[in-house]
């Protein structure tokens, strides 16, 4: 589960029981593939999370930090966002 990205949405001020809502509506998908997404059986795509950076966190958010996955008591980084590439001036 991407429990960081839930837990900012809910200090922003959404209900837990929204938060898929929410993200579908923003991003135009269907509600079920976003839980799906919530639940880490579908990845989000590179455009979703800035999209849901820039429109929900101001850009403010650390995407290692916000789509990090729970895993067996350790953080793993969700494998798109992770790469062998120079740090770009956009991330820092």
């Amino acid at each position: 589960m991407y429990n960081n990205l839930i837990v900012e949405m809910i200090k922003k001020g959404y209900k837990l029981e929204d938060i898929a809502g929410t993200l579908a509506d923003l991003l135009d998908c269907p509600e079920k593939i976003i839980e799906s997404k919530l639940k880490n059986t579908q990845d989000f795509t590179f455009l979703e999370v800035i999209k849901i950076n820039e429109q929900i966190f101001d850009n403010k958010m650390d995407l290692k930090y916000l789509f990090a996955k729970e895993s067996n008591d350790n953080a793993t980084y969700c494998k798109h966002f992770i790469q062998e590439t120079p740090p770009s001036k956009w991330w820092n």
